[in-house]
């Protein structure tokens, strides 16, 4: 059984991408990002955060495992740097010890913050993740292992997240409210099951406003995500990524 620990609806560390997709990843917009309380996995240049209890032999890939299906630095163009790396070492969470879920509890208001790491955090027992910097605009990509079943609940949890927030209103930075939605689809061929979330601003100013994209797929009991903050909400960069992700887990 689960804990009842709360697990915070916050942006974590770190995030990137490779080579091959460089070209599709000109498009994508910036995603912002908060570090958490660090913890004893593996990273460079970003804050992680505190990993729960551990199994003491793995049921499924590593994070250090996870880590090495993420690009690297030498597969990156020139002007595309990894701002970011962390995985949670060689440790795999227990279902009976992950904290309790957080997104069907979590307000509307968090869904412009909704990213790669909120969208995979509430069931994943190891993961690995990266942070693309190009010329200012970030793509955050996480490659996620999950106990039996818990991949197919977190993409369950994601659409009933954006079903339930279709419409809202948030409060920017001067406490205007400013109107929103939510939306998802889905895509065919990418892994098991892929789906894409979009949170759009309303408004003449929307483009003032976060309004992330993220895909997630389901390969098994392992989850991939990329998300963006492009503000044409050009899929090209996610889907790309995504796909390549996926086909690196299907090969694990």
């Amino acid at each position: 059984m689960r804990t009842t620990r709360p697990r915070t609806c916050a942006v974590t560390a770190a995030v990137a991408t490779t080579g091959v997709l460089a070209v599709a990843l000109s498009a994508c917009g910036t995603t912002p990002h908060r570090p958490a309380a660090g913890s004893p996995g593996t990273h460079t240049a970003a804050a992680a955060p505190t990993a729960p209890t551990t199994t003491a032999s793995p049921a499924g890939p590593s994070g250090a495992t996870l880590r090495a299906l993420l690009p690297t630095a030498a597969q990156l163009a020139s002007r595309i740097t990894v701002s970011g790396v962390y995985d949670t070492g060689t440790d795999f969470t227990a279902e009976a010890d992950l904290p309790a879920p957080s997104l069907p509890g979590a307000d509307c208001t968090a869904a412009p913050s909704l990213n790669a790491d909120v969208a995979t955090a509430d069931f994943r027992a190891a993961y690995a993740s990266e942070e693309l910097d190009n010329n200012g605009e970030s793509v955050q990509l996480i490659v996620a292992a999950t106990n039996g079943g818990d991949a197919a609940r977190q993409l369950n949890e994601l659409r009933a997240f954006a079903q339930r927030c279709a419409s809202f209103t948030a409060p920017d930075s001067t406490g205007l409210s400013v109107g929103g939605t939510v939306a998802v689809d889905s895509f065919a061929g990418i892994g098991d099951e892929a789906i894409r979330i979009r949170v759009a601003a309303a408004g003449p100013n929307a483009d003032h406003y976060s309004q992330p994209e993220v895909v997630l797929v389901r390969v098994g009991d392992k989850l991939a995500a990329a998300s963006d903050n492009d503000q044409a909400h050009n899929e090209g960069a996610t889907v790309s990524i995504a796909k390549y992700l996926a086909g690196r887990l299907a090969d694990k």
